[in-house]
C-alpha cells in the first residue's frame, strides 16, 4: 500500500496568466502640477519589463533628445534629458509597451501626464489611420497637430503634440489645450516629425476643435470570472471628435537623377534612372563615330521610361569593347525643378563578361575541330576502302561491301551535317500559352532578343469542328502585349468556346534583329467551355461618378478589373471558379487608375471601399449581389481574411488550440472594458459588454 500510495509528476504552475500589470502609483501622482523634477517613477503590482519602448513610445512635447527608460522589478523609471518648458502639459503615451514578465500581457494605452504650471490640459482626440490604396491599418505611424494652421507648419514645423497609432492603426493624442488644429499623419522615417514628400503621410483640410460632452451609460461590473457582478448607471466624458479618418498614401516624389548605366554585354547598353519620365532620353554615339546614324540601336523601355536598354543593331559598332556615349536627359536641380543636363559616359564591356565569351567560343572552336577530325577521317577510312575494293576480283562480294559503305558514309554524313546545322544560331521566338486557353485570353510570346521582321503568311491555325474536320481560320496580327513592350507579344484570337485549334508558325517567319530565323512551332490548344466558367454582376449604389471594380485573390492581389456603368453595374463575366474579394475605386478624374494624394495641391488620394465579405463562385454560375458602399464603416470592411496588418497577439493566445487545432474566440482578446472616448477602442469594449 505504501508503494503505491504516491505517482511522480511535474506541478502545473495553475491557470495561465492573462491580466495586464496594474499601475498602483507613482512619483510624482498624476496629473502633478508645476512639477520640477526630472525623473518619474511609476511602480505596478507585479514585475514588468519594456518591450521595443524606442518604437511605441510617444512624449508630448517632442523631446530634442529622448528621455532615458528603464525597468527594474516592479518599476518603471524615465528620466528627461531635456530642460522643461514653464506652463506646459507633459503626457508620454506608453501604448503597450509595458508588459509583465511571465506571460508578457501588455498594459494597452496607458498613459501619464504632468504640469509644469498652474493647469493640465485635458482635451484628447481620437481616430485611425488607413493605407488609401487597400484600407490596411497603418501600425505605429505618427499622427500629430499643429496650432499653426499655415500649410508650411507641416514641412517646417515639429507637431506641437504627438501619438502613435497602435496594431490596430487607431490613435489617441491627448492632453490638448482648447483651440483649432489641424492634424496630420506621418511615416517619419527620418523622426524629424516634419513631412518631407519622399514620406507616407495624411492630412485633413478642415481644422478641428476638441471638447467634450456627458453621456450616460448603464454599465455592468463583472467578477474575474466574468460573472455579473453590478449593473450601474454612469457618467462618462466623451472627448471629441473621436471619429477622425486619415488616409495615408505616398505622392511618390523621387528627384530625377541618373541612378546607373552598364555595358550588360557587346550588344546592350543599359541605363537607369531613379524615377519614371514622361521623356526620353536622347542618346548619341561619340567613339567610333558612326556619321551621325540614328538606327544603330533597337530601345527596350520600361512603361514608365526609368529602365532603358538599347540594343546596338550594328554589328561593327557592337564588336567595339568600349564605347563613348552623350546622354542628355531631364534631371531634378537644387531648387525641386526639372531641367535638361547632358553627361558624356564611357560602357566597357566587363571583363568577366569577355573571359566568359571567349571561353565559350574557344570550347565552341575545339568541339568543332575534333567533330571536323573524326569526319575527316572516317571518310578517308571508307576511300581507302573503296580503292582496296577495286582491286578484288570477287565483284558480288565487291557490291555488298560497296553498299554497306555507302551506308555508313551516309550516316557519317548525317551525323556531319545535323551537328552543323545545330550550330546554325536561331531566333529564340517562343510560345508561351497553355495548351488549354481561356476563353478571352490572347496567345502570348516571349522573345530573347528584339523582332526586326514578321511574315504572317508563315502564321497558321486551324480551328475543328464536330466531325473532327479540320478548318484553316484567318490569323490575327502579332502585336506587343504593351504599347511599350518589344520582348512580350501577342495574338488576340476569337476563341471559339470548347473547341480545338492547332497553330502552326513556319520556320523564317520571324527574324530577330540579328537575322536569325525561328524554327518551326506547332502546338494544340483546347479553349474552356463556358460552363467552366461563373459571372458575376455587382449592383453598386450609391453611384458617385466614374468608378472601377478589382476583383481580387486570397493574397488581395488584383486578378481583374471592371468599369462600373451608368446603371451602376460591374460586369465580370468568364470568370475561374474560387474564392474572391472586391474592392472599388471611386475614380474622380477618370483615368481609369487610383491616384495617390498630394499635399501641396490639397489633393486626397482617390477613395476605395471593400465589398465586406468573401466571394464564393462556382462553375457554371451566374451571381448577382447588391454592395452598398457606406453600409459598413470604412474601417471594418477589408475582411480579415486578407488583411496584412493584424493586431499582435499575447503570448498566450499565440499557445492557446482548441480540439482542431484552431485558435478559439476568447472575450480576453480585445482587452479590458475601458471607457476612454475613442469610439475606435471603445466599440469593442463595449460590444465585450452587451454579450453579457
Amino acid at each position: 500500500m505504501l508503494y503505491s500510495c504516491a505517482s511522480i509528476g511535474s506541478p502545473s504552475g495553475g491557470a495561465i496568466d492573462m491580466d495586464p500589470p496594474i499601475f498602483t502609483g507613482s512619483t510624482p501622482a498624476p496629473n502633478t502640477l508645476n512639477f520640477s523634477g526630472n525623473r518619474i517613477e511609476l511602480e505596478f503590482d507585479e514585475i514588468v519589463t519594456l518591450v521595443d519602448q524606442s518604437e511605441k513610445v510617444m512624449f508630448s512635447p517632442v523631446q530634442r533628445e529622448m528621455p532615458r527608460m528603464t525597468a527594474l522589478g516592479r518599476k518603471v523609471t524615465v528620466e528627461f534629458r531635456d530642460s522643461m518648458k514653464p506652463g506646459t502639459t507633459y503626457s508620454i503615451d506608453f501604448a503597450n509597451c509595458i508588459q509583465d514578465n511571465n506571460e508578457n500581457n501588455p498594459l494597452e494605452n496607458f498613459a501619464f501626464a504632468f504640469s509644469t504650471g498652474d493647469t493640465i490640459d485635458t482635451l484628447q482626440v481620437s481616430g485611425i489611420v488607413l493605407r488609401a490604396r487597400d484600407l490596411e491599418p497603418m501600425q505605429k505611424v505618427v499622427v500629430g497637430i499643429h496650432s499653426n494652421l499655415e500649410d508650411s507648419a507641416f514641412n517646417k514645423l515639429q507637431f506641437d503634440r504627438v501619438a502613435r497609432t497602435n496594431d490596430r492603426g487607431q490613435f489617441t493624442i491627448r492632453n490638448l489645450k482648447p483651440g483649432r488644429y489641424r492634424i496630420y499623419a506621418l511615416n517619419d522615417a527620418d523622426r524629424d516629425y516634419k513631412f518631407v514628400r519622399t514620406e507616407d503621410m495624411a492630412f485633413l483640410l478642415d481644422t478641428i476643435i476638441p471638447g467634450t460632452y456627458q453621456e450616460s451609460t448603464m454599465d455592468t461590473v463583472f467578477t474575474k470570472s466574468m460573472a455579473v457582478d453590478t449593473v450601474m448607471q454612469g457618467q462618462h466624458t466623451v472627448f471629441t471628435p473621436n471619429d477622425i479618418l486619415l488616409s495615408m498614401s505616398n505622392e511618390g516624389y523621387v528627384s530625377q537623377y541618373l541612378y546607373a548605366y552598364e555595358r550588360l554585354d557587346y550588344n546592350r547598353i543599359y541605363i537607369k534612372f531613379s524615377t519614371h519620365s514622361d521623356t526620353l532620353p536622347t542618346l548619341k554615339i561619340i567613339e567610333p563615330e558612326l556619321r551621325d546614324r540614328d538606327d544603330w540601336f533597337r530601345l527596350q523601355r520600361s512603361e514608365f521610361n526609368d529602365s532603358l536598354i538599347y540594343w546596338i543593331t550594328d554589328t561593327a559598332l557592337a564588336r567595339n569593347d568600349s564605347i563613348r556615349i552623350t546622354l542628355n536627359y531631364l534631371y531634378t536641380d537644387t531648387l525641386e525643378n526639372l531641367s535638361y543636363t547632358t553627361d558624356t559616359l564611357y560602357v566597357n564591356v566587363k571583363n568577366a563578361y569577355k573571359r566568359q565569351l571567349e571561353k565559350s567560343r574557344k570550347e565552341e572552336a575545339e568541339k568543332y575541330e575534333d567533330l571536323k577530325k573524326e569526319y575527316e577521317k572516317n571518310l578517308e577510312r571508307l576511300r581507302k576502302r573503296a580503292e582496296d575494293r577495286k582491286k578484288e576480283r570477287d565483284t558480288v562480294k565487291a557490291e555488298m561491301d560497296a553498299r554497306t559503305d555507302s551506308i555508313e558514309l551516309a550516316t557519317v554524313l548525317r551525323t556531319w551535317r545535323k551537328d552543323s546545322l545545330a550550330r546554325i544560331p536561331f531566333f529564340d521566338f517562343k510560345l508561351t500559352s497553355a495548351t488549354t486557353v481561356d476563353v478571352d485570353a490572347p496567345l502570348t510570346f516571349e522573345v530573347v532578343e528584339p523582332i526586326d521582321s514578321v511574315a504572317m503568311s508563315g502564321f497558321h491555325l486551324w480551328k475543328q469542328y464536330e466531325d473532327s474536320l479540320w478548318e484553316e481560320i484567318p490569323v490575327p496580327a502579332l502585336t506587343p502585349e504593351k504599347p511599350h513592350e518589344i520582348m512580350k507579344w501577342a495574338m488576340h484570337v476569337k476563341w471559339e468556346p470548347g473547341t480545338s485549334y492547332k497553330l502552326r508558325i513556319d520556320s523564317m517567319s520571324v527574324y530577330g534583329i540579328y537575322g536569325a530565323p525561328n524554327k518551326t512551332i506547332e502546338q494544340d490548344f483546347k479553349v474552356r467551355g463556358l460552363e467552366e466558367y461563373a459571372n458575376l454582376y455587382l449592383n453598386i449604389s450609391p453611384t458617385l461618378g466614374p468608378a472601377f471594380v478589382e476583383l481580387l485573390n486570397a493574397s488581395d492581389a488584383v486578378q481583374r478589373t471592371a468599369t462600373v456603368d451608368s446603371d451602376g453595374y460591374a460586369v465580370f463575366n468568364n470568370v475561374m471558379p474560387g474564392d474572391y474579394y472586391a474592392r472599388i475605386v471611386l475614380d474622380s478624374n477618370g483615368n481609369g487608375e487610383w491616384d495617390t494624394g498630394n499635399f501641396a495641391q490639397h489633393l486626397q488620394p482617390e477613395e476605395v471601399y471593400y465589398y465586406p465579405k468573401k466571394i464564393t463562385l462556382k462553375e457554371n454560375w451566374d451571381i448577382e449581389q447588391s454592395w452598398n458602399i457606406y453600409e459598413v464603416a470604412v474601417d471594418m470592411q477589408k475582411p480579415e481574411a486578407i488583411k496584412r496588418n493584424k493586431p499582435e497577439k499575447k503570448k498566450w493566445e499565440k499557445n492557446k488550440n482548441d480540439k482542431n487545432g484552431e485558435e478559439e474566440d476568447d472575450i480576453y482578446d480585445e482587452g479590458p472594458a475601458i471607457y476612454t472616448g475613442n469610439k475606435y477602442t471603445d466599440f469593442q469594449n463595449q460590444n465585450l459588454n452587451m454579450q453579457y
